[in-house]
C-alpha cells in the first residue's frame, strides 16, 4: 500500500492526504458491518492521526451515537478530572453570555436560559464542573468550568433561544469557560473560543509550546458537515480537534465520517 501523499489546493488552502487517506484505515466494502470510517483530511499536529485511529476502533457506531470514544488501545488519550462543584448561578450566566450571544442580546438570552433550564435544575440536571489542569503547559495550574446541561439553541423567526435536546450527550451537551488561569492572554482568546469547543481531551505525545511534551485539545463533535475533501471522499459528517494554547483554541485536524458503502477515492486533478 502506498503512502505516497497527494497535494490539494482548496481555497487557497494545501491540504494533504494521501491517496486513499489511509491514516485512519482503509474504506469498508459495502458488505462490511461497519456503520462508518474516520479519515484525516486536514493534518496539521501530531494528534490528528493517531486519534483518528483511535475513533476508528468505534466504527460499529453511527456518527451521531453518544459514546465516550476514548479506547484502551490508545492509552494516550485521557480525559480531565471533572469535579463537580455546587450550581452556581452567577457562574452560569457568565458562561452562557460569554459562549452564545452578542453583549445588546445577552440579557434576554440569558433570561430565557434561566426560564427554561429551570425545571431542569430542580431535578439536578443541570452541573457545573471544575478541573484543575495545566491548559498550556507552563507548570502553572488554570482553572476550567464545564456547565452541562441537556439544552441546545432552537432557531425561532423572533430569534435564538433554548429547547431541551431529545438526545442528550455529556460529549456534545456543555459549555466551557476559562475562569482563571495566570496567564490573562489565554483566558481571553480561550473564551471567544469556547463557543466551539464541546469535549476537552489530553494526549500524552507530540510537542506544545512553550517546550511541554504533552497538550491538552478540545474536540468540536457537533454533528459538523464534512469539509470540502470529506465531501468528495463521501464524507456526511466530520470532527474537528483544536489545540490549546497561550493563544486560545486553534485548528489543527479535520477528520471526516464516511457511512460505508460510500468512500470514494480522490481523483488526482488534471495536469
Amino acid at each position: 500500500m502506498s503512502f505516497l501523499k497527494l497535494k490539494w489546493v482548496i481555497a487557497g488552502l494545501l491540504v494533504v492526504v494521501s491517496p486513499s487517506l489511509s491514516w485512519a484505515g482503509q474504506a469498508q466494502p459495502a458488505a462490511s458491518p461497519f456503520v462508518g470510517e474516520y479519515f484525516v483530511t486536514e493534518n496539521k499536529n501530531d494528534i490528528c492521526v493517531p486519534f483518528a485511529r483511535n475513533l476508528n476502533q468505534f466504527r460499529r457506531l453511527d456518527f451521531d451515537v453518544c459514546h465516550p470514544r476514548l479506547s484502551e488501545k490508545y492509552p494516550q488519550f485521557t480525559r480531565p478530572m471533572w469535579e463537580e462543584i455546587p450550581l452556581d448561578l452567577p457562574l452560569a450566566e457568565m458562561i452562557i453570555k460569554n459562549t452564545y450571544s452578542s453583549p445588546q442580546h445577552s440579557e434576554t438570552y440569558w433570561q430565557e436560559w434561566l426560564k427554561v433550564s429551570e425545571p431542569l435544575r430542580q431535578e439536578g440536571k443541570i452541573r457545573l464542573e471544575r478541573a484543575q489542569i495545566d491548559l498550556d503547559a507552563d507548570g502553572r495550574i488554570d482553572t476550567l468550568i464545564r456547565l452541562d446541561h441537556p439544552l441546545i439553541i432552537k432557531e425561532e423567526r423572533e430569534g435564538k433561544g433554548w429547547r431541551v435536546d431529545p438526545e442528550t450527550c455529556p460529549y456534545r451537551n456543555n459549555l466551557h469557560y476559562l475562569l482563571n488561569t495566570p496567564n490573562d492572554l489565554m483566558r481571553g482568546e480561550f473564551n471567544r473560543a469556547a463557543w466551539r469547543i464541546y469535549d476537552v481531551i489530553h494526549f500524552s505525545e507530540g510537542r506544545v509550546s512553550p517546550g511541554g511534551t504533552n497538550g491538552f485539545y478540545a474536540v468540536d463533535r457537533s454533528r459538523l458537515l464534512a469539509d470540502m475533501v470529506g465531501k468528495r471522499i463521501g464524507a456526511t459528517r466530520g470532527v474537528i480537534v483544536y489545540q490549546l494554547s497561550n493563544w486560545g483554541a486553534g485548528k489543527v485536524c479535520s477528520i471526516n465520517w464516511v457511512p460505508t458503502g460510500q468512500y470514494r477515492p480522490l481523483k488526482l486533478p488534471p495536469r
